[in-house]
Order: structure tokens, then C-alpha cells, then sequence
């Protein structure tokens, strides 16, 4: 019996245990583990992070080319705030900004809108989530990229959406903008490489990652105070009569926008009191109070994985 015990064991942990080498040990040895640091399993169980190496992998045989790679560039605002970049190419070709969105679904949205929808099924019927544009979105990170780099040079921006989910109607006008899909990277960006030619030489890509750097290299304070940053505006979003998205960094100025506080009511029927799930990552739904802001004192549900996950419902 103590042999049998054994055995199972050994045939439960000894797949789990070349699984975890065969993906690990590439990781360890990535040029993203050397520049984020984060362990193999805490970026495996972090969809935005993982989503970001997925999509570095879909790149890295540039390296080859002598292309060089820059992850969670922590760029400062005008407003003493930073503007969190996910992944930077510098190529001979110029600049290319990546913003991950690591969704499935249906993806719907236009360049000029200021939301865009996600829909996916929901037990027997489908609900609909609102994110703030992407592209303007990513514009807001070059934005401040270019006040760095202090002198004009080719950048793309591209959308990156995960293979699980399917571009349904994405509205472009920019030639300098793409959205695209995961599966579809590689191809993608070798061709605006050959349509781009040559434009940086290997000294000019060296200065540029060497100026960038270290910004991917900010303290756990910078990194708390752009989380605060996050958090601040999800607490005082809380007290708003209507519930709506909230973005990151969004202030009255259209152009200060960032990254995803969702608050969406657009799924507030697909809960109840007897079913308490987050529609968006199906985490438990909590009981809270909001602290400040017109309805400060009064209750509602938010998502239990917060901050990770940002959703609330109004009661």
C-alpha cells in the first residue's frame, strides 16, 4: 500500500515537475525575467504579466536581428503621476509600443470612440464589458515616451489581444495604429519592419535602451505610488451616482487616460443576491463602504480580487 501511495505521487508530481522545467527554465533565461524579475509562477498567475510574455516570446527571435526589448517602463507624467509602458521594441526599423490585452471574447471599437466593448458568454446568456480605448490608451504612453526620447523618430502603436478572443469590428485611421491579434504578432511587425526601413543605427538603439532602462527599474515606492494612483481614483469613482469606467491617470483632459479601474454596470443584472460573482473574473463579490465622495458611508459590492480586478456593483 506505502508502495502504491508512492507511485500516485510520484505520477502526480513528476508531470507538474517537467512542466514547470520545460516552461521555467526558457523563462529564467528570458530577457523579460532579466529586466521585471518576477518569478516564473507569480507571472504565470498574472494575466496582464503573462500576457506580456506571451507576446515578447511572439517577438524575441528579433533579439537575433539586434533588437532590443524594454518591459513595464514606469514613464513620468506631467502631473507627477507615471504612465506605465508594457512592452517597448527598439529596432533598427524605429520604435514599437505594445500595449497587452490579455481578453477573450468578441472585441468591438473605433480609434475615435472613447470605450470599447468586450462580450462574452455568461452561463446561458452573454455580457458586455466597456474598457477604455486602447489606442488612446497607448497614445497617452508614447506621449510621454517622445518627451523622453526629445527628437522624432518612426513609432508604432500596436494593440495586442490575446488568440482567445476575436477582433469583431475594430474601427482604424491612423497608419501608424494597429490592433491585432497574439497569433498574428510576428507577422505583423516583420512586415512594418520591411515597410519601415532603416532608421536607427546600433549606437542610437544602445542610447535609447540605455535612457529607458531605468525606468523598468523603478523602486517598490514608485511602483505603490502608481498602484495608489489606481486605487485613489477607483475610491473616489466609488461615490459617483453613475457608475461608469475609469481609467487610470483620467482627469478632464482626454489625453491623461492610462490603464483599466473598471466599474461597469453594463452587466448589473447578470448578478443577484443569491449568486454574488464578479461577471468579469468570477472572483466572490464582496460587501464594502465607500469612504469618501458624495456617497461616502453608503454600501456596495466590489470584486474580492481587487486590485487586480476592479469591478463594483452598486447597491
Amino acid at each position: 500500500m506505502f508502495v502504491y501511495c508512492l507511485l500516485v505521487i510520484g505520477l502526480i508530481i513528476l508531470p507538474t515537475t517537467i512542466w514547470y522545467a520545460c516552461n521555467a527554465i526558457p523563462y529564467m533565461l528570458s530577457n523579460y525575467f532579466k529586466i521585471t524579475h518576477k518569478p516564473y509562477l507569480r507571472m504565470f498567475r498574472d494575466a496582464g504579466a503573462y500576457g506580456e510574455y506571451l507576446t515578447y516570446r511572439r517577438l524575441k527571435e528579433f533579439e537575433e536581428d539586434g533588437a532590443r526589448f524594454l518591459f513595464n517602463c514606469y514613464l513620468p507624467k506631467d502631473d507627477g503621476n507615471t504612465s506605465e509602458i508594457d512592452v517597448i521594441l527598439l529596432h533598427r526599423s524605429g520604435v514599437y509600443v505594445f500595449e497587452s490585452k490579455n481578453y477573450s471574447g468578441w472585441i468591438f471599437g473605433s480609434e475615435t470612440s472613447q470605450t470599447w466593448t468586450q462580450t462574452f458568454k455568461r452561463g446561458r446568456g452573454s455580457v458586455k464589458e466597456h474598457f477604455y480605448n486602447p489606442i488612446k490608451q497607448n497614445s497617452t504612453h508614447i506621449k510621454y515616451l517622445k518627451k523622453q526620447l526629445k527628437e522624432e523618430m518612426p513609432i508604432r502603436s500596436i494593440i495586442v489581444f490575446s488568440e482567445r478572443c476575436e477582433l469583431k469590428s475594430i474601427e482604424i485611421l491612423s497608419s501608424d495604429v494597429s490592433v491585432i491579434r497574439r497569433f498574428d504578432l510576428h507577422a505583423v511587425v516583420e512586415r512594418m519592419m520591411h515597410e519601415n526601413g532603416e532608421s536607427l543605427d546600433e549606437a542610437k538603439i544602445k542610447d535609447i535602451y540605455e535612457r529607458l532602462y531605468p525606468f523598468t527599474q523603478v523602486s517598490d515606492d514608485v511602483k505603490e505610488r502608481h498602484i495608489n494612483n489606481i486605487e485613489k481614483r477607483y475610491k473616489t469613482a466609488v461615490g459617483l451616482d453613475n457608475p461608469l469606467k475609469v481609467i487610470e491617470g483620467e482627469t478632464n483632459n482626454a489625453d491623461d487616460k492610462d490603464s483599466e479601474i473598471l466599474i461597469d454596470e453594463s452587466v448589473k443584472d447578470q448578478i443577484t443576491h443569491e449568486n454574488m460573482i464578479c461577471p468579469r473574473c468570477g472572483a466572490k463579490l464582496v460587501l464594502r463602504t465607500s469612504k469618501k465622495g458624495e456617497r461616502a458611508g453608503k454600501n456596495f459590492y466590489g470584486c474580492s480580487s481587487f486590485p487586480k480586478c476592479r469591478y463594483i456593483q452598486g447597491i
